[in-house]
């Protein structure tokens, strides 16, 4: 990961430096996530975000989510 000094303006907006944009291709009006905690402020792109969900979906590829849902919805539903 690579590290870039940015700026908050007076309206609370974050700075991205523009070899940070083109490196991510962002534009303006791009969808961003953030995510932090106590020190530390994360952003990230869209597409990142899609190409991890579809990361740890792969890990299920052999087995029918669909169905898995229903069944633990039925049990659920059994316990009540």
């Amino acid at each position: 990961m690579k590290a870039q000094k940015s700026y908050i303006d007076l309206n609370g907006r974050l700075a991205i430096p523009a070899k940070v944009r083109q490196a991510l291709k962002l534009k303006a009006g791009d969808e961003v996530s953030i995510k932090y905690n106590d020190s530390e402020l994360i952003v990230s792109t869209f597409c990142s975000n899609i190409e991890k969900a579809r990361n740890i979906l792969d890990k299920y590829k052999d087995i029918d989510l669909h169905k898995e849902l229903n069944l633990m919805r039925k049990e659920d539903a059994a316990k009540e």
